[in-house]
């Protein structure tokens, strides 16, 4: 009798097949499962670096909005922690540094026989000096950086004169003087009498330390020294 029975193939039995397949989906179920685990991992750990970084950034704001609210007991003379440094060095150090970041200087026209430079008032009701020295009608920049320079001269023009010329030098040591500044007027009064004009003129420049400035004009003997006719000054940027 011919025997119908399938059977398998020699060597292998149909749970063996049967455990193989298991064994492939659970081996893809944990490779799933680690990338998962990596992508999760990776995106926790970008969260916490932002997440501190906007922590630390906010600690700073806070130490800065702390270190103000002291200043301003001092100041006020409140009652303070006693963990604080002495109210009197605080100030001091804080009005030291407030001071070393402001350089200006602003200087008012004073009449003088020098035709070379023109002279200013040191000492006046709108002069100002600070971080920058004065000497012999030049301002010397103590602090190198970024300064914004500008003059005004006033002066009396009409028919017989010559058009009038201002011009801003510069001056370093072993250098011939530079010229970085130069107004002009050419308009010249129709009458005898005199004819009040200005030249106001000013530019940024960098600066380095004992570097000098001074102003100058064709006829110093043309120039008016009226309040606020007649100025010059910089100031660090």
């Amino acid at each position: 009798m011919i025997n119908t029975h399938t059977q398998s193939p020699p060597g292998q039995s149909p749970h063996k097949g049967s455990f193989i397949a298991t064994m492939k989906s659970i081996m893809w179920i944990f490779t799933l499962f680690i990338l998962a685990q990596i992508i999760g991992t990776s995106l926790f750990g970008v969260y916490i670096y932002k997440r501190l970084d906007k922590i630390e950034e906010e600690m700073s704001f806070s130490a800065d909005y702390l270190f103000i609210r002291r200043i301003q007991k001092c100041l006020k003379h409140d009652e303070f922690e006693p963990t604080l440094l002495d109210c009197k060095e605080v100030v001091g150090k804080f009005r030291k540094l407030m001071s070393e970041t402001i350089s200006a200087a602003h200087l008012v026209g004073e009449k003088s026989n020098n035709k070379e430079v023109l002279k200013w008032m040191e000492k006046g009701y709108s002069s100002m000096l600070k971080q920058i020295s004065y000497a012999n009608g030049k301002l010397k920049v103590e602090i190198s950086g970024i300064y914004y320079v500008y003059s005004q001269v006033s002066f009396c023009m009409n028919s017989s004169r010559a058009p009038f010329l201002q011009y801003i030098y510069l001056s370093r040591p072993q250098e011939t003087d530079k010229l970085l500044l130069k107004g002009a007027t050419t308009f010249i009064s129709l009458t005898p009498d005199c004819a009040l004009h200005s030249i106001q003129q000013g530019g940024v420049f960098n600066l380095k330390q004992n570097d000098q400035l001074f102003v100058n004009v064709t006829d110093s003997s043309l120039v008016n020294y009226s309040p606020g006719h007649t100025y010059f000054g910089m100031f660090k940027l």
